[in-house]
């Protein structure tokens, strides 16, 4: 074979090779980055409390004069929470339950108190991010756990607080705080001590368990049963074009920020699918620049090829000096391309750790995995080019 290969190398061109070995190194550097990147950056616009990822939107309706001259409207019917759960992008759709019934509330704190007309909704236990042993109900206690926005610890200790000098709370005290609850209506009340079980990230509303807001609106509740108002649905995809169609269509909108983290991550989906694709068309123009100087090669080479058939030599000893330049040439692009994000991830993960404190990052592993599969399709289409062309 070295006989072989000192006749063959005469003709190389250094330039042509180098112009391939460069153009595959960029591009194959694009692709792993981007396909590193996002295996990296996708959980901080997806994680949540549970090891599976769930999305969630929360539904209303747009509020108009109609809306305002007849309260009912606003509410969702029975036909359209089914068209809701029959679409491709709902895997389970909840209602909010609200409160028929008055709520008193009031916090004391030494001499200094708040007390103020509250309200209460629910949703099934499914849709609670908190988690917690105490969100349960029995007509027979007098504790009510109460889960609030998170939002509101917020307001509270950097407005209420700070206006009225009062002691700022923090979420470990949470359990150390009694609320004095006394629901009313049907011409009877009672007394209940709520506790705070937790702060929601998803809800914002005053939480208190299903199981309570049915037997309270049974026994307090003065008014009819409404439709709800709101609606919290689970769905599959966030980035499915379908949900933006549906709610313009039936003229629903989105409350809180989820569907802002959503549209990031949708559009975050959509800026690495373009870095990708940048990679993947230099990827495959340096290999048809590879393929080109291969051909070229051989052209110059036809004569010396043919002699060597003639006097012996068999196709797979003539062919595979080229076959091993290329595939040498895409491993050792591979390799690079590999200590190159390697770098560039050492470099990006400090930046990200400035604003994620607990970021980890996926590992190297998808850029091993997606350079591995990019080698062996390149490796294999070289090596099939140039047995096609020696016969």
């Amino acid at each position: 074979m070295n006989l072989v290969w000192k006749l063959l190398k005469q003709n190389i061109s250094k330039g042509q090779f180098a112009g391939f070995f460069i153009a595959n190194l960029i591009g194959l550097t694009i692709v792993l980055l981007g396909i590193q990147f996002y295996s990296d950056i996708n959980p901080l616009f997806s994680e949540k409390d549970a090891v599976m990822k769930r999305d969630f939107l929360v539904l209303t309706k747009k509020v108009g004069v109609f809306n305002a001259l007849n309260p009912g409207a606003s509410g969702f019917s029975q036909k359209e929470l089914e068209d809701i759960t029959n679409t491709g992008f709902a895997t389970q759709v909840g209602a909010f339950t609200s409160s028929r019934f008055k709520v008193f509330g009031g916090i004391n704190f030494s001499q200094k108190g708040i007390n103020t007309e509250m309200f209460f909704e629910s949703v099934p236990d499914d849709f609670i991010d908190v988690k917690t042993d105490s969100w349960k109900f029995s007509p027979d206690d007098d504790f009510i756990p109460i889960i609030l926005p998170k939002n509101y610890l917020d307001l509270y200790n950097f407005g209420f607080a700070e206006a009225r000098s009062m002691p700022k709370i923090s979420e470990g005290l949470v359990n150390m705080v009694n609320i004095d609850i006394t629901i009313s209506g049907k011409y009877r009340y009672k007394n209940f001590q709520g506790k705070i079980a937790g702060f929601s990230s998803r809800i914002n509303t005053i939480l208190v368990p299903e199981s309570f807001m049915k037997w309270a609106n049974e026994n307090f509740g003065e008014q009819e049963n409404a439709r709800p108002s709101r609606l919290m649905v689970e769905i599959n995809n966030p980035a499915d074009p379908d949900i933006a169609t549906f709610l313009s269509k039936h003229g629903y909108e989105v409350e809180g920020e989820n569907s802002a983290v959503s549209k990031m991550s949708y559009f975050l989906k959509i800026i690495v699918g373009i870095v990708i694709a940048v990679g993947l068309v230099i990827c495959a123009l340096s290999f048809f620049v590879l393929t080109l100087s291969i051909y070229l090669l051989l052209e110059k080479n036809m004569e010396k090829l043919r002699n060597l058939r003639l006097i012996g030599y068999a196709k797979q000893r003539v062919i595979r000096p080229y076959e091993l330049l290329s595939v040498g040439m895409n491993l050792v692009v591979l390799l690079l391309a590999v200590a190159i994000v390697i770098l560039v991830r050492i470099k990006y993960c400090e930046v990200v750790r400035n604003v994620w404190v607990d970021f980890e990052g996926s590992g190297i592993l998808p850029a091993l995995v997606g350079g591995a599969v990019v080698f062996v399709l390149l490796s294999c289409l070289n090596i099939m080019v140039i047995r096609k062309r020696v016969e």
